[in-house]
C-alpha cells in the first residue's frame, strides 16, 4: 500500500521538534462498567489487527513522494497498547502531566505508526484512553469520529472493538483520494490552475487596496509575530475545558451568530487576557487557521491537505461584543471566499494554498517566511449520543493536534452528548501557564452572558 502525496507530506514535515501524530484523549466513568483489569485483558484479546493498523514504513525515511506501508512481521499488540496508572492523588493535574508526556513522544517509524494507553487511577471512580496514530494515517477531523466508532451505544453493550480491529473504511483509505497520478492530474489543467491563480490574485489586491485587511495566504498581511510564532521543541503541555452545548448554542441565538463564531470569539477573547497578564499582548489582531474542509467540493481533494481558512479574533479589539462583531465579519468573509471558488478548481487552489505552510517548515528558510497564522483553531463533529465502553460511560472526549514550526498552540472542540469539549494543544517552552487559557475560556463564557442579558434587558 503506498501513501498518497499529500498524506506523506505529514512525514516529511514531522522533525524531533514537530512529531506530526494526532491524539484523542477520553475519560470514562467506570460506575458499574467491568473493572479496569479485566477491560486491559479484553482489549490485549483482541488480536485481529486491521489495515493500516498492522502496516509499518518500508524505509523510515522519506525518500519518495508515495511512500510504501507493508505488513509488520514482528507486529506487537503489547507494544502499542499500554496500560498504566496515574500517580495519586489521580487528579486532572496528574492526568495533564501524563497525557502532555505522551504526546510529547514521536512515534516509532520501524513500527505501525499509532499507541493505545489505558490509564487507571482518575479519581472519583474513573479511568481514561489516550489513543495517538500518525497524522499521515488519520487526520484530526476523522480521529475523534473513528474512536466514538468503536464504542458501544449503550451500557448493557458489552462487546469492544478495538481501534486496532476497525479498518479505515474507503473514505478515508490509505491510497485512495489522491494518488500520483490524480496528484499531477490534478495541475495538468491549464484552465483549473488559471482559475486557482486568478483567485489567489483577486487575494493579492486585495490586500493590497485594503490597508487592514488579513491580506491573501501568499502576503499573509496582518499577522502579527508574537509569542506563538517562536521556535518550538516536542515538548507539549495540554489542558481542557467543557462546557454544555445547550449553554453555547444559547450564546450563539443571542448573538445573532453560530456556534463556530462564538467559539472563535472565546478563543479570541482567553488569548487576550493570557497575553495582557505578560504584557505580551500584539497591536494587531491573532489570526486562527481554520480547517476547514473543502472535500464535499471534489472528490480529488484528500482530507489530509493544509488548507486552514485564516480568521482574526480580534484580540485587539478592548470592547468584548465590538469584539464578537469583528470575529462574526472575519468569518463571514472567508465563508464567502470559499464559496465563490469552482469546483473544478478546488485542487489546485489547495496546493497553492499549501504552499506557504511547507515553506515555513523549511530549517533555513522558515524563519525569514513571515507569520501565516498564530494559532489552530478547529471545531469536530462528535455524537450528540451517550457511548460506553464494556459498561463505563465516556464522560468526556478531547482532540489533541501536532504543532507546526513557528505555531505554538492549537484549540480544538469537539462536541459529544451534550457538552462541548475543548482541548489546548501547546509548546511547553513558549506557553508554560496553559491551564489558564481553560480557565479564562470559562471566564469568557460568564462575561459574554452578562453582557449578552444586559444587552437584551436594555431592548
Amino acid at each position: 500500500m503506498r501513501l498518497n502525496p499529500l498524506d506523506a507530506v505529514w512525514l516529511a514535515l514531522e522533525s524531533r521538534d514537530t512529531p506530526m501524530h494526532v491524539g484523542t484523549l477520553a475519560i470514562f466513568r467506570q460506575s458499574r462498567g467491568v473493572p479496569v483489569k479485566q477491560l486491559a485483558q479484553t482489549l490485549r484479546e483482541a488480536s485481529d489487527i486491521a489495515e493500516p493498523w498492522n502496516l509499518r514504513l518500508v524505509d523510515s525515511e522519506i525518500k519518495s513522494l508515495a511512500p510504501r506501508l507493508v505488513q509488520d512481521p514482528g507486529f506487537d499488540l503489547d507494544y502499542h497498547f499500554r496500560h498504566s496508572a496515574l500517580p495519586q492523588p489521580g487528579g486532572e493535574r496528574e492526568l495533564g502531566v501524563v497525557v502532555s508526556r505522551l504526546h510529547s513522544q514521536p512515534l516509532d517509524r520501524y513500527r505501525p505508526l499509532w499507541e493505545f494507553h489505558l490509564i487507571e487511577g482518575l479519581e472519583r471512580g474513573r479511568f481514561a484512553i489516550y489513543f495517538k496514530a500518525h497524522h499521515a494515517l488519520i487526520d484530526n477531523v476523522n480521529a475523534v469520529p473513528m474512536f466514538l466508532a468503536s464504542l458501544a451505544s449503550t451500557a448493557a453493550r458489552r462487546s469492544v472493538a478495538p481501534i486496532w480491529t476497525i479498518p479505515l473504511d474507503r473514505s478515508r483509505d490509505l491510497s485512495a483520494g489522491l494518488g500520483m497520478g490524480d496528484f499531477l492530474q490534478a495541475l495538468s489543467d491549464p484552465r483549473d490552475v488559471m482559475a486557482s491563480l486568478r483567485h489567489v490574485g483577486s487575494g493579492l489586491r486585495r490586500s493590497l487596496r485594503q490597508r487592514d485587511g488579513e491580506g491573501s495566504v501568499l502576503v499573509p498581511r496582518g499577522t502579527p509575530r508574537s509569542t506563538l510564532n517562536r521556535r518550538i521543541n516536542s515538548q507539549r503541555r495540554f489542558a481542557t475545558q467543557q462546557f454544555s452545548e445547550e449553554r453555547i448554542v444559547a450564546l450563539a441565538q443571542q448573538a445573532d451568530s453560530t456556534v463556530n463564531s462564538v467559539l472563535a470569539y472565546l478563543c479570541g477573547t482567553s488569548l487576550r487576557r493570557f497575553f495582557k497578564e505578560y504584557n505580551a499582548l500584539p497591536d494587531e489582531s491573532l489570526v486562527a487557521a481554520l480547517p476547514v474542509s473543502l472535500q464535499e467540493r471534489s472528490e480529488l481533494l484528500p482530507g489530509n491537505a493544509i488548507a486552514g481558512l485564516r480568521v482574526a479574533l480580534g484580540t485587539h479589539i478592548g470592547d468584548p461584543l465590538r469584539r464578537l462583531e469583528a470575529v462574526k465579519a472575519s468569518i463571514a468573509a472567508v465563508r464567502a471566499d470559499r464559496a465563490s471558488l469552482p469546483q473544478s478548481s478546488v485542487t489546485p487552489y489547495v496546493l497553492l494554498r499549501s504552499a506557504p505552510v511547507y515553506a515555513s517548515q523549511l530549517p533555513v528558510v522558515g524563519s525569514f517566511v513571515p507569520p501565516l497564522f498564530n494559532l489552530s483553531v478547529s471545531n469536530t463533529l462528535g455524537s450528540d449520543k451517550a457511548r460506553y465502553l464494556q459498561g463505563a460511560r465516556l464522560e468526556a472526549i478531547y482532540p489533541l493536534n501536532p504543532l507546526l514550526q513557528y505555531s505554538a498552540l492549537s484549540i480544538d472542540c469537539v462536541n459529544y452528548a451534550g457538552t462541548l469539549n475543548i482541548g489546548f494543544t501547546g509548546a511547553r517552552d513558549t506557553l508554560p501557564h496553559l491551564q489558564r487559557l481553560a480557565v479564562y475560556t470559562g471566564k469568557a463564557v460568564e462575561e459574554l452572558e452578562a453582557l449578552l442579558a444586559a444587552t437584551g434587558a436594555a431592548a
